[in-house]
């Protein structure tokens, strides 16, 4: 598993307070919170997705447009129902289970729910990502604060975060890459003129990042301003989420021939790091329910599996939405789940997430599908 983190040297942290991951605020840089990062792991996902790709036959460059389900005995295999998926180029594989893991835009769930039931629930938060590699000594002192990842407040309603993407080679700090976001209130309104404006590519949206790192202190000001303007790497990210305990977020597993998993299942904001946790919860209660299975019939299973992954998935769906807010609120900060419960799973015993989305706005349109977390 070391192979696959950000930093093979993750052991030397310790010794560099890396088990604190700094918290600091705006113009001066002062740390207002050191937050505690017990077992603490920023994997490389090419990496980490190659690792787990091992002795499995997959097929890539799929396109799924639909689904369908065995309606006769004929179509059935050793007396079980199956399910269909169909690709774009007029391909098909048939089984006994689909699981749905295909992003936070998941077309399984939207082929399950329809379009509207299965749209992301819109956010007044957007962010631009960015991937950018540094000469040796300008990426030794963005290094410099924390190894792994710096957080960033401010009281004008931004977060920042610079973080280590890829350093495995410790005597090349030239090959290192990074990553950076900025994320800011935003309204629908605002987000709907920008995209209608048809004006915002990647160059645009450096630009307006850029301009935002003027209010951070270092390290992400110079981070910022050592980038060059034609950088590609940049990806805007409105912010969106899914809650599955919704009473009409409840799809038809066709008797336990689909579901979905992962960020299909319950897309969440990013500023806890609680998305793949719930990620890895589904896919091993899964798979323990599965290998225990016995005589049981598939719809039991899956069905189990639901009824456990929609409340514990759509409480952190709504406590991190609640989070994202907060942290974009500097009256609402320091307390905040990010701030009083860090990077714990679960819901801190002095919250409890709400049964509403944070801001009351409606569901619309969705994000952009971009996932650069």
């Amino acid at each position: 598993m070391g192979s696959h983190h950000r930093d093979p040297d993750r052991h030397q942290l310790a010794h560099q307070g890396g088990r604190r991951l700094p918290c600091h605020q705006r113009q001066d840089g002062e740390i207002v919170r050191h937050v505690p990062l017990n077992n603490f792991y920023r994997l490389l996902r090419s990496r980490f997705r190659a690792f787990m790709a091992e002795d499995i036959d997959v097929t890539w460059g799929k396109k799924l447009v639909d689904v369908s389900y065995s309606s006769d005995p004929e179509e059935e295999v050793d007396g079980h129902s199956t399910v269909t998926a169909h690709f774009a180029d007029g391909t098909s594989a048939t089984g006994r289970l689909l699981l749905g893991a295909d992003s936070s835009n998941s077309r399984v769930r939207a082929l399950l729910l329809g379009p509207e039931r299965a749209r992301l629930h819109r956010l007044s938060i957007a962010a631009t990502f960015i991937d950018c590699s540094f000469t040796r000594e300008q990426a030794l002192y963005l290094r410099r604060t924390h190894p792994l990842v710096n957080l960033i407040v401010h009281p004008d309603g931004m977060m920042g975060m610079l973080a280590a993407l890829d350093c495995t080679d410790a005597s090349r700090p030239e090959t290192w890459r990074f990553a950076f976001y900025i994320s800011w209130r935003t309204s629908a309104a605002e987000q709907d003129a920008e995209a209608a404006s048809g004006q915002w590519g990647p160059r645009e949206r450096l630009a307006q990042a850029k301009e935002k790192s003027l209010a951070f202190a270092d390290p992400m000001r110079s981070a910022y301003a050592w980038m060059p303007d034609d950088l590609e790497t940049v990806y805007y990210t409105p912010n969106g989420n899914w809650d599955p305990s919704m009473p009409d977020h409840k799809w038809d597993n066709h008797g336990g021939c689909i579901t979905l998993v992962g960020d299909s299942a319950h897309p969440m904001t990013y500023h806890r790091g609680q998305g793949l946790n719930h990620a890895i919860d589904d896919a091993g209660h899964i798979v323990k329910l599965l290998a225990k299975q016995g005589n049981r019939p598939l719809s039991a299973v899956i069905g189990e599996y639901e009824a456990e992954m929609r409340p514990r998935a759509g409480e952190e769906v709504r406590l991190s939405e609640m989070n994202s807010y907060m942290l974009h609120d500097w009256d609402k900060l320091s307390h905040s789940p990010f701030m009083t419960a860090n990077l714990t799973k679960g819901t801190p015993k002095s919250f409890a997430a709400p049964s509403t989305p944070a801001n009351g706005e409606d569901s619309t349109t969705t994000s952009n599908g971009e996932d650069h977390s």
